[in-house]
């Protein structure tokens, strides 16, 4: 089995598989879904599976600043409710093309994955 820990770092690291990778396809998801505030795309991450111990939410508004320059989401100032100032994200047109070739490249490592799995299980120990 293994370990998350030092020792076996260089030999396995299937704890510390890197979901983060994922983060720009899971912002434009959550984002076609619905516009958000940076604290809730932050919440509505998680629901999604990708939960690292060690994850760091400024990966977040770093990725959306990114994702911003890049013109696939889109921002402005939302002053109406209490409080103050939120920042609301969308997603462009721009975007949703992204996301749609994230989704066809995920699928294929679906496909690889399956196989490995299945290669895996037939195996007689």
């Amino acid at each position: 089995m293994c370990e998350d820990n030092n020792e076996n770092i260089s030999r396995c690291s299937c704890q510390r598989g890197r979901v983060s990778r994922f983060l720009v396809p899971a912002l434009l998801l959550l984002l076609a879904e619905k516009s958000s505030h940076g604290y809730e795309l932050t919440e509505r991450y998680s629901e999604l599976g990708f939960t690292e111990a060690n994850f760091d939410p400024g990966a977040i508004y770093r990725t959306l600043k990114l994702l911003e320059s890049e013109e696939l989401i889109k921002s402005k100032w939302n002053t109406e409710e209490i409080g103050p100032a939120k920042k609301i994200y969308s997603i462009t047109p721009e975007g949703v093309e992204m996301l749609s070739s994230w989704v066809v490249n995920i699928i294929k490592r679906k496909k690889i994955f399956e196989v490995f799995i299945e290669r895996y299980n037939n195996l007689k120990f």
